[in-house]
């Protein structure tokens, strides 16, 4: 695997982000000012990722990155991370998704009836027989023991006559029901294209009841970690002390041939310092009062 490095900052110490190999989105917001593109639906099956590696689109097994491990000072803080292929390509960003409306494209079929041309058929009656197959499968399980047949109706006083469109009227016969396959795909999409939800048989009528996207994984779900560069000869990762008490631990990286700015003094430090510039005071005033 082939990334482009980023460059090596002229600093003493810089942010552990200076290694990231690929951007990383705090928000879907902020995904989508950068690329132009709506970030997928959050997948709940999948932690939360916020970088993707668009060289691994399409490809299938495996691809292992170097992270940052802060709890291995083995290893120099340094780690491994192992994910499919196809979850490296593809951010996985909590938060709400827009769901594209359905619209079907006019069609050039034509409805016949026994006293000739009827007019232009309408678009919402068409559909693609593998996305007719789909649906019949779809269903299928609410009527145990049938098997749904995709399949045209061609006998009857009024049937339709096809141009270019490869869409057609097809229907799905279950037993002594039949259902028009387009009229249940646009139900499927009635809240957009991709949102969740299942067919149900209520009342004898196959129904399309729509679910309730997850958008947020659990509080305690930890995110996919940022895959890095490899560490140049002069570079180590270590964690910085803030000046204050109870300061969370900052990881940094730390160049080892600049100049390293000096430590914060400690709290004994400072007190001894502060003890040492009141005590060199009271010298010069008791100085100055015996002059007197």
């Amino acid at each position: 695997m082939s990334q482009p490095q980023p460059a090596q900052p002229n600093l003493p110490q810089y942010p552990i982000s200076a290694l990231d190999l690929f951007p990383v989105y705090a928000s879907r917001a902020a995904y989508q000012q950068a690329t132009t593109n709506q970030a997928p639906p959050f997948d709940p099956t999948r932690p939360p990722q916020y970088w993707e590696d668009l060289s691994q689109a399409g490809k299938s097994g495996t691809v292992t990155y170097l992270i940052v491990d802060t709890t291995d000072a083995a290893t120099g803080y340094l780690g491994q991370l192992t994910i499919t292929a196809a979850a490296a390509a593809s951010v996985n960003l909590p938060g709400v998704y827009t769901y594209p409306a359905y619209v079907s494209a006019p069609t050039d079929a034509i409805e016949v009836g026994p006293f000739g041309t009827v007019g232009a058929a309408s678009p919402n009656i068409v559909c693609l027989q593998a996305d007719a197959q789909a649906v019949a499968n779809a269903i299928a399980p609410l009527f145990p023991g049938l098997t749904p047949v995709v399949a045209q109706v061609t006998s009857g006083a009024y049937y339709y006559t096809y141009g270019v469109d490869p869409r057609r009227v097809w229907y799905i016969q279950v037993g002594t029901q039949s259902f028009i396959a387009q009229s249940l795909i646009e139900a499927q999409y009635s809240h957009g294209v991709g949102y969740p939800g299942s067919f149900q048989l209520q009342n004898g009528a196959v129904t399309w009841v729509a679910g309730t996207p997850v958008t947020q994984p659990p509080a305690t779900q930890a995110s996919v970690a940022i895959p890095i560069r490899q560490l140049l000869p002069n570079e180590q990762i270590l964690s910085v002390t803030g000046p204050f008490p109870g300061d969370a631990p900052n990881w940094m990286v730390e160049r080892t041939d600049l100049p390293q700015p000096t430590a914060p003094e400690t709290d004994a430090q400072q007190f001894a310092d502060l003890k040492a510039m009141l005590t060199a005071i009271q010298g010069t005033l008791n100085t100055l009062a015996a002059k007197q």
